[in-house]
């Protein structure tokens, strides 16, 4: 995925530009500013850790948090759960999500294509990108760009690894970042203090 975003921004005009990405969207952020660091000017990764770093750290605590990466690895089996009642397994409501997110959302999670998809990047998480991240780490690749990571007070970044900036040292130098006061889903719960981070953020690259 990160191969196929630097393919395609200069066909949209843009050579050099900012990325930002959120829970596994930070994953291919991620993989794109390492690969690609001409092309990536700043980097900002929304609640999470690399991969590697979270398996790296993985105890009794994040196996009881974060199970499903687990069990969404294993071949065939979670489709089958998944696809026997989707909107048991996923939950989600008409009245916390408005009516055309809530529509949308129900035609994908009731798609086998859609659900076999979404499986195939926790998949890849736990085998080739994890194989990647280490083999980087090994041989010392850092990103070049100046990095935000913002994380959020009700979900279990802090739970799990104390301050997520430590965990990201081992990946940058320009590091920057801080809590959101929201849930997990950030841009939902609290997106007028996210817009300003991502908002000082991208002015410190015009203004230094």
């Amino acid at each position: 995925m990160a191969t196929d975003m630097a393919a395609l921004t200069p066909h949209l005009g843009h050579e050099r530009f900012t990325v930002a990405g959120h829970d596994r969207g930070s994953y291919v952020a991620f993989r794109l500013a390492l690969d690609h660091p001409q092309a990536v000017s700043r980097l900002a990764a929304l609640d999470s850790v690399p991969i590697s770093e979270a398996l790296r750290r993985c105890d009794a605590r994040f196996a009881a948090a974060w199970w499903h990466w687990f069990f969404f690895a294993q071949p065939d089996k979670p489709e089958r759960a998944i696809n026997a009642d989707p909107d048991a397994w996923y939950g989600g409501s008409l009245e916390t999500m408005g009516a055309e997110a809530y529509a949308d959302y129900r035609q994908a999670i009731h798609d086998p294509a859609v659900v076999h998809a979404m499986l195939e990047d926790y998949r890849a998480g736990l085998g080739m990108d994890r194989d990647h991240e280490s083999a980087d780490r090994d041989a010392g690749r850092r990103l070049s760009c100046p990095v935000l990571v913002l994380w959020s007070s009700r979900d279990d970044m802090e739970y799990l690894y104390g301050d997520p900036l430590s965990v990201w040292t081992a990946w940058a130098d320009d590091l920057r970042g801080h809590r959101i006061e929201s849930g997990h889903h950030m841009a939902e719960d609290a997106p007028e203090e996210l817009a300003r981070a991502l908002l000082d953020f991208l002015a410190a690259a015009t203004h230094p």
